[in-house]
């Protein structure tokens, strides 16, 4: 049974900002210009702090075993940790991607490998003194059963579906679609081609400029604020270090301070 939520039930507009972090087999351009993805969020979290704004960073569970230094660093802010698969998938080839896709209609693969990865990433969190209540599957690659799996391991929370849809309620899985849109799939990937604007586009379908987007940003959020809705934003981090060291980042944190800012998993309905 689905349950949908009306927005803004708050009595004002909440902001929820979301980045995703990515271990360092995750590869391509970003990574390559600017090293850590945990390291960069590090510096992300700072510019939400001067800003008063809170977040929820979706971060890979090996990041946890592996950085724990720089995720003692991540936790001296006031940011929620939630689950992104334990290292995207061991490293997913297009090949793979293509086979999980054709069988099992979803990217995150087969029923047992969906729950042999959620249960290590929980135990990677458990590992840190961190209880997992929070998730997006890498790639939003999810499916019926990756909720049912959550559900069983204490996720209230999941963030991995895109476009203009209310928050709602599904087998005791608290669904906050992202109604923003994201700054990874418009103004890093693609090419420039006016017949593919549209800003929900994958990054196989075409690109903004960083400009552009964020004017899209702030229409929207302003235009959410008018119909009384709650603004829903994944800002990845390695992509605001790569672009230009988190210049744009600091114009985005100072136009969303002047709202109210939450975590994913304070969500209440």
């Amino acid at each position: 049974m689905q349950k949908v939520f009306i927005y803004n039930i708050h009595g004002f507009e909440m902001i929820f900002i979301t980045g995703d972090v990515h271990s360092k087999n995750m590869g391509g351009w970003e990574q390559e210009k600017m090293g850590s993805e945990v390291k960069a969020s590090i510096k992300y979290l700072d510019i939400l702090k001067k800003n008063k704004l809170k977040s929820t960073l979706f971060i890979n569970g090996i990041c946890l075993d592996q950085e724990k230094q720089d995720i003692d660093e991540l936790l001296k802010y006031d940011a929620e940790l939630g689950g992104h698969t334990y290292n995207n998938f061991d490293g997913l080839d297009i090949f793979r991607g293509f086979i999980y896709r054709k069988i099992w209609k979803c990217i995150y693969g087969p029923k047992y490998y969906q729950k042999k990865d959620i249960k290590k990433t929980k135990q990677a969190f458990n590992r840190v003194g961190l209880k997992m209540t929070s998730w997006r599957t890498h790639a939003f690659g999810s499916n019926d059963y990756t909720f049912e799996v959550l559900k069983q391991s204490g996720v209230t929370h999941v963030s991995d579906l895109l476009g203009e849809q209310i928050p709602f309620e599904k087998n005791g899985i608290i669904h906050m679609p992202l109604n923003i849109p994201v700054d990874q799939n418009t103004i890093a990937y693609g090419f420039f081609a006016p017949e593919n604007r549209d800003s929900f586009a994958s990054c196989t379908k075409g690109r903004i400029s960083p400009e552009e987007w964020f004017d899209i940003l702030k229409k929207r959020v302003e235009k959410n604020e008018k119909e009384k809705k709650d603004s829903i934003i994944l800002i990845h981090p390695a992509t605001m270090a790569a672009l230009d060291n988190f210049a744009l980042f600091e114009k985005v944190a100072k136009f969303l301070s002047k709202y109210k800012s939450e975590k994913i998993s304070n969500f209440n309905p």
